[in-house]
């Protein structure tokens, strides 16, 4: 049996062949290579929504071979070897198949620069122990190898991101539901209590979160809080947060102390607005919302939703993913707007994975990011890792260089029009200089962008 990331990285394979031609280029191929040719020995038949495809992985794999002159192929055969030497020791370390599979990725994924050391297989075995949570993991990556690997950064290297957001389809089907009965009885109290928990734990139960360990059971506002905390997997009020997260307050009347009152599952995000579905809301389960940041939000418990594959080209996956992350359509339009300039040519034909240079410095994909300031492994991310670390960069670079617009907040750019948005994120996030030149073209492609996805 697959263990996750071999699955994540199948699938991943699966679906760029579907949608994009040049997908041998991806991560020079080199990365794609080792995972085609020396962790996929066998033919797959993998669901992709609508059906089922079968992936030829011989033919795969002499196609693969065939692009590549000797010094990538010798660069195969030396990641093939560190990756077994990475597997006998950790089975001899009793390693879990997980956390083998863990270390293959963040091998290629993160640290393939630092594998020229001699120590490298024993330094990266070193970091890990039984029992541990990712984030012990990545510090122990980080102190080992002087990286700065964020959380986001793991997760992609590792084959894992968020997606789709089954709770919030769960949630709503709730609606107008009143008493809570329905969900205190399954939680196995027999009579009534306070039940925005236990609508919480019952929604992610439909959607096998608390089995898979995604999700916490509880009933105590703070015990949900601190599960979220314990795992690193918590934000501030005061942050932005994605559909499906779950969110804590603090209610004012007894003081804001710091201790969670009331909890609920983030609908969505629009225009500054955090739309959320309340259990116990009136002893209903109800549709509120609150501005971002709002004082009583004590913050929100994050997790890695079950990923389902994105499909179209490439302009019409960056929307999705953009509108999956809560941004409004003008906002996402005025993002899509500078990749046109960036990658498309001043058109919606994106192209994803294409390498830049200019004075000295290197730049890749959608938004041409100067990989000198990525994360390790950033060249070759994929269109849905691209977009994630758009997403988790973005409130920092306004907090840096908001005053390159007048002043605006990030907030401020979440309710912005359309052509505003263009303009803002251009001299906010790209910082591209020539804003008398660039300006009105960036926000007209915005424009033919809103028209093309807003409906």
């Amino acid at each position: 049996m697959m263990s996750f990331s071999v699955g994540a990285a199948l699938k991943k394979v699966a679906v760029s062949l579907l949608t994009d031609k040049k997908v041998l280029k991806w991560a020079g191929g080199i990365v794609l290579g080792a995972l085609i040719i020396i962790m996929i020995p066998f033919a797959v038949i993998i669901s992709l929504g609508t059906g089922q495809i079968k992936i030829d992985t011989e033919g795969l794999k002499a196609a693969v071979k065939a692009e590549m002159n000797e010094a990538d192929w010798a660069k195969i055969e030396q990641m093939d070897k560190i990756l077994g030497q990475i597997t006998s020791k950790m089975q001899a370390k009793k390693f879990t198949d997980e956390q083998i599979q863990k270390a293959h990725m963040l091998y290629m994924g993160a640290l393939y620069e630092k594998a020229g050391d001699a120590k490298f297989v024993d330094n990266i075995v070193s970091c890990f122990k039984a029992k541990q949570s990712d984030a012990e993991l990545i510090k122990a990556i980080n102190k080992k190898f002087g990286t700065n690997l964020t959380n986001d950064a793991f997760n992609y290297s590792i084959g894992l991101s968020g997606g789709d957001t089954d709770i919030v389809k769960v949630a709503k089907k709730e609606l107008g539901n009143a008493g809570g009965e329905k969900y205190w009885r399954w939680y196995g109290f027999p009579s009534r209590v306070e039940w925005c928990c236990v609508f919480v734990s019952w929604c992610a139960n439909q959607c096998g979160y608390l089995d898979s360990g995604l999700v916490p059971q509880y009933s105590v506002v703070d015990d949900g809080a601190d599960w979220f905390r314990s795992k690193n997997q918590w934000l501030p009020g005061s942050a932005t947060p994605k559909p499906g997260n779950i969110i804590f307050f603090d209610w004012e009347y007894d003081g804001l102390d710091g201790n969670g009152d009331h909890t609920g599952i983030v609908e969505k995000v629009e225009n500054g607005i955090v739309y959320t579905i309340e259990g116990n809301s009136g002893d209903a389960v109800r549709q509120k919302q609150y501005a971002v940041g709002h004082r009583e939000i004590l913050g929100y418990g994050q997790f890695k939703q079950p990923e389902k594959p994105v499909s179209g080209d490439t302009a019409t996956q960056v929307w999705t993913y953009l509108k999956g992350y809560g941004y409004s359509d003008s906002v996402a339009a005025g993002i899509i707007g500078n990749m046109m300039r960036e990658c498309g040519g001043d058109t919606l034909d994106l192209d994803w994975d294409i390498v830049g240079h200019f004075n000295g410095d290197e730049f890749y994909g959608l938004c041409q990011w100067c990989l000198e300031y990525t994360p390790s492994g950033f060249k070759g991310s994929s269109i849905k890792q691209q977009c994630d670390y758009l997403h988790s960069t973005i409130q920092s670079a306004f907090a840096t260089y908001g005053g390159n617009y007048n002043g605006i907040t990030y907030t401020e750019f979440l309710k912005s029009d359309t052509r505003t948005a263009a303009i803002v994120f251009e001299r906010v996030y790209e910082r591209c200089g020539d804003y008398a030149f660039e300006d009105s073209r960036r926000a007209d492609n915005a424009e033919a962008a809103y028209n093309k996805f807003h409906k």
